[in-house]
């Protein structure tokens, strides 16, 4: 007996971990179904509060509407309205779906509960023991959640029952719906073990299915979906990670050492990607030699560059009879905000860009927040002296938000997060430090920000000609008059 008890704690034991595995891999999928089950009891509820109407006006001629009537008709037009909300939008977070499902399992049995107690004897039905019943078989939710709502309904049947009705048969009373909440988690725990089963033998079959056959990390299709998974369950102010890799030069691996020798370069980046990233990291081959690394719930923001470089050093030691080292250019942003899948990826590339400018075999690691509320045009400055500057535009035109930088790396952060609403870049050219030179080539080389104008401000005339090459639309010196820089920032800007 002793045996059999162990075994039955071992298997109880493997099957809650298999049920907080289901919902943390299926998490997606079973908010989606709950918010299409709300949607049809939603319906059917109304269905049948009509035909109950009906049935006891045609039927009877003691209808009685009570309270519990009326409430149960504004729960369904409040959940009728939630419903649209949530289909228009087409997104509703973990959190809201759990709270609007157990909200509305929760008012709809305290309306028959007010039928119940309102009602005439005669006409008294067990709509609240169906609805308890049918709960866990409709909705999906972890059992301590079931639990807690079945205490409270049963807290609440009492209280009322109490105050507002016969207690002389509220023992019987509460043993039929004690019963029904007592059978209903049972049956909750059951269909959980068996929705689990099913759930992860979905998830383990997608995923085998989901495989790039050659780099046996997640391919296109497979990789957006995992993401947008991740990015639907993310916990407001955790941050995540998105990095773009890229191989350099892969035409002429392919020329070198052909196709067999290009695949099996990929097939190494796949090994390593692998290696050098956590399990529960989403890894995935974008297209061509372009792969993609998702990192939710990160932890330690530091170590994500680190692992780029590492991974780059470690395939510059890879050798297939190549006389080049193989290597590779990394974007990467480290988000905290709420940026959405094709934000990250275009913050992504836009870094990966950079990059590439900067001669290959670079990572370039960006950190986002949210974008701040800009009422003004909005300019950026880059300048070494970033709050003399500051000042003395100010002093200038006072018609611009501006955001000062010291280095081009940040104004090129900047001006990707910021793209669509920038009306000018000011650089201030250092050609001891370099200064505002390579944020300019970048704008004017890169397909997206060419239109964006920029002014360069140099320390001599003759800097003018070289401020000119790196792409300026005005090239303006320090000493210009006031009125000279508001007229050319006005035009630039069009404000």
């Amino acid at each position: 007996m002793l045996d059999g008890l162990k075994q039955y704690y071992k298997r109880t034991k493997s099957e809650s971990a298999e049920i907080r595995s289901y919902f943390d891999k299926c998490a997606y999928d079973i908010d989606m179904a709950n918010m299409y089950i709300l949607r049809k009891v939603c319906m059917y509820a109304a269905i049948v509060l009509v035909c109950m109407l009906i049935f006891l006006l045609v039927l009877t001629s003691s209808l009685m509407v009570t309270s519990g009537h009326y409430l149960l008709t504004g729960v369904i037009a409040f959940y009728f309205c939630v419903n649209l909300y949530c289909r228009r939008r087409n997104y509703i977070s973990k959190f809201w779906v759990s709270v609007t499902c157990l909200a509305f399992y929760f008012w709809l049995s305290v309306s028959f509960i007010l039928m119940e107690i309102f009602g005439r004897g005669e006409f008294h039905t067990h709509w609240l023991i169906t609805v308890i019943m049918a709960f866990p078989i409709l909705f999906i939710d972890r059992f301590f959640k079931y639990q807690l709502e079945e205490l409270a309904i049963l807290i609440v049947y009492v209280c009322m029952k109490y105050a507002f009705h016969d207690t002389a048969n509220i023992v019987a009373d509460f043993y039929k719906v004690f019963t029904a909440c007592i059978l209903s988690l049972v049956v909750s725990r059951m269909l959980l073990v068996l929705r689990s089963k099913q759930g992860l033998s979905m998830v383990e079959l997608r995923r085998y299915s989901s495989l790039d056959k050659l780099t046996r990390v997640y391919n296109k299709s497979a990789l957006l979906q995992e993401i947008d998974t991740s990015l639907f369950t993310r916990q407001q102010g955790i941050p995540c990670s998105m990095s773009i890799i890229d191989m350099d030069n892969f035409k002429q691996v392919n020329d070198n050492l052909g196709h067999s020798g290009g695949d099996m370069v990929l097939e190494h980046i796949g090994d390593l990607l692998l290696k050098n990233f956590r399990a529960t990291d989403i890894i995935g081959r974008f297209g061509g030699d372009e792969f993609v690394v998702f990192i939710p719930n990160i932890q330690d923001p530091g170590l994500i560059e680190l692992r780029c470089r590492s991974l780059q050093m470690q395939l510059t030691d890879y050798q297939i009879g190549n006389s080049d080292p193989f290597s590779l250019s990394i974007g990467t942003i480290i988000d905290y905000g709420s940026h959405s899948r094709d934000e990250l990826f275009t913050l992504a590339d836009d870094a990966l860009y950079k990059s590439k400018m900067m001669g290959k075999n670079c990572c370039t690691s960006w950190t986002t927040h949210d974008e701040e509320d800009l009422q003004k045009a909005f300019m950026i400055m880059i300048a070494r002296s970033k709050e003399d500057v500051r000042k003395q535009i100010r002093k200038i035109e006072d018609r611009f938000d501006i955001l000062c930088t010291e280095t081009d790396d940040e104004a090129i952060q900047y001006i990707s997060q910021y793209r669509d609403k920038i009306s000018l870049v000011v650089a201030e050219l250092d050609t001891g430090s370099n200064t505002g030179t390579f944020a300019p080539r970048y704008i004017k080389t890169r397909e997206r920000f060419k239109d964006i104008p920029v002014l360069i401000i140099v320390e001599k005339p003759e800097e003018k000609e070289s401020a000119y090459k790196l792409g300026a639309n005005a090239v303006l010196c320090k000493n210009e008059s006031p009125q000279e820089f508001k007229g050319i920032m006005s035009e630039l800007a069009k404000v």
